[in-house]
């Protein structure tokens, strides 16, 4: 029962895990740019707004400098020619002391007599006010007064404030509302939606510096988020298909021939994940400046399962910490008389996630190393970014302990995992390892240039050790040593390679010898991710 429990559990985590960390950060970043959006829109119309009544006024003033400020022939064909020469003025006329409007041109836009609010002695010399009448049909009007009885009016077209601007997505959730400081409306613009029929509506409110004007626009939280709907749906699949795999591959380790354990269980018991290493050279002067130690799992029959197939697994279900005790057990009597003749060589384990949940790794290697020929410092720990650390404080402790024996602390896969720089500014590490994926284009491709010698430069200031993964070719070399780095591993010197040819290789470049190497040894070939372990 307990072995079904942990292979669901398993695949439940990882189908799991990432859709709802997507979830969060889809959510979140469809929001944003919301809130971002809903600014800018509020932003277009209240300056729209400033400029429609900066000009307005502009008329009027201009047409009280000419003294154009009666109702005469000659000044009412003024405030024609006026209003049909503005982009945004439909009406321009003078109102008396009580706020009626005694004469306007056009005066074929008139549907009925307007009244204005009436002005009283002491008030500014510009007004801006709203004309009663239906929401729909509601105008603004701009006065200046011209003496103690009367002001020059100009009656503002509703359509200067109609843009087509926003993201189409929001186009038909979006309200907007445009005020005075009174409260009165002058318009309002909204289609289908409107913020009351959502609690957490994204709002915006703009009040102008210049003008008794107040914008407010509202927008659809739900709207924002379906435009993410997509993407979630690609991570809920590819989620799905991961659970399975691992359910799959869970149910493949489990399933026995009698009841004594699963077959993965039953394989760590009996100690058939060995250690490769992977030589880590210097580009400068060819030196061998050690190796990473990566897992194999070699079956009783002798065949070989690749990492692929059962790192997941074994991070899931947290038996990676016992493979990981077993390798450094065998690094011991691997490499015990190698290390202890070569005191420069340094030696690489990798730790998962897994491993930064307790303390109980750092007893480990004080309990595996502290009299062995492998002194602390020619010890290396790359924290690898496949899965995120779940308490960035609890890591850096322990990374700080593994550190204060004396050995070191590389961040692996730098770029590509989960932590970023975020890891590089928190845990404290020692060695940046620059990924695979940057190299393999080095020679060729810009945008991967620049990545690397941003990283390189970084890693630089901050006084770190910077390492190259999966260099496969001379040309990859060479950029790299432009570029200012030293050291690096790749299947162009050394494939990951079983002891004996690791330790054959080490002592001949010890004693000053040529490595002897097949070409099986240099071939390039395929990565695989999952080698980190």
């Amino acid at each position: 029962m307990m072995r079904w429990a942990r292979v669901i559990a398993a695949a439940g985590f990882v189908a799991a895990g990432p859709v709802l960390i997507s979830e969060y950060i889809f959510d979140h970043h469809a929001l944003s740019q919301s809130r971002s959006e809903t600014r800018a829109l509020a932003d277009r119309y209240l300056e729209r707004t400033e400029t429609v009544v900066a000009e307005s006024l502009g008329e009027l003033q201009a047409l009280r400098e000419k003294q154009h400020t009666s109702c005469v022939l000659a000044d009412r064909q003024a405030y024609g020619t006026a209003a049909f020469a503005s982009a945004f003025v439909q009406q321009i006329g003078v109102a008396d002391a009580s706020g009626t409007l005694i004469c306007g041109e056009p005066m074929g836009s008139l549907a009925q007599p307007i009244r204005l609010p009436a002005s009283e002695r002491g008030d500014p010399s510009v007004m801006l006010g709203i004309l009663n009448g239906p929401k729909k049909d509601r105008q603004a009007v701009i006065t200046l007064r011209v003496s103690e009885e009367t002001r020059l009016i100009a009656r503002i077209r509703r359509e200067s404030l109609d843009l087509q601007a926003g993201p189409e997505y929001l186009i038909d959730h979006t309200t907007i509302g445009i005020f005075l400081d009174d409260g009165a409306e002058w318009m309002s613009i909204a289609e289908n939606w409107t913020p009351e029929k959502e609690a957490d509506a994204v709002t915006e409110t703009l009040t102008s510096a210049r003008y008794p004007i107040r914008i407010i626009v509202a927008t659809s939280a739900s709207a924002a988020r379906a435009t993410m709907a997509p993407l979630k749906t690609i991570v809920l699949i590819v989620s799905i298909f991961g659970g399975f795999s691992v359910f799959i591959a869970g149910l493949w380790l489990s399933w026995g021939k009698d009841g004594s354990g699963d077959v993965f269980t039953r394989a760590v018991e009996n100690r058939e994940f060995v250690p490769y290493y992977q030589p880590v050279f210097d580009l400068f002067t060819g030196e061998l400046k050690g190796c990473e130690v990566l897992v194999r799992w070699i079956k009783p029959d002798g065949s070989m399962v690749p990492p692929g197939q059962f790192l997941p697994y074994a991070e899931a279900t947290g038996l990676i910490r016992d493979i990981t005790r077993q390798l450094m057990v065998q690094t011991v009597d691997d490499c015990g008389a190698l290390y202890a003749a070569g005191r420069t060589l340094k030696l690489s384990i990798n730790l998962t996630a897994m491993h930064f949940v307790d303390l109980e790794i750092v007893d480990d290697i004080r309990l595996i190393y502290a009299d062995s020929g492998i002194s602390y410092d020619q010890l290396c720990f790359e924290v690898t970014e496949q899965n995120p650390l779940k308490d960035l404080a609890l890591s850096r402790t322990i990374i700080g302990r593994i550190q204060a024996l004396g050995a070191s602390v590389a961040l692996d896969d730098v770029g590509t995992g989960h932590g970023g720089l975020a890891y590089l500014q928190k845990l404290g590490v020692d060695i940046i390892k620059i990924d695979k994926m940057f190299i393999d284009n080095l020679a060729t491709d810009h945008s991967s240039q620049t990545i690397v010698e941003t990283l390189v430069e970084l890693g630089t200031q901050l006084g770190l050790g910077i390492i190259a993964e999966g260099v496969e070719t001379v040309e990859q070399v060479e950029q790299l040593k432009r570029i200012g780095v030293s050291t690096a591993q790749g299947y162009l010197f050394a494939k990951p390679l079983p002891a004996a040819a690791f330790l054959e290789l080490a002592w001949k470049m010890m004693e000053g010898e040529a490595p002897s190497a097949s070409p099986e040894d240099v071939t390039p070939e395929k990565t695989e991710r999952a080698d980190a372990a």
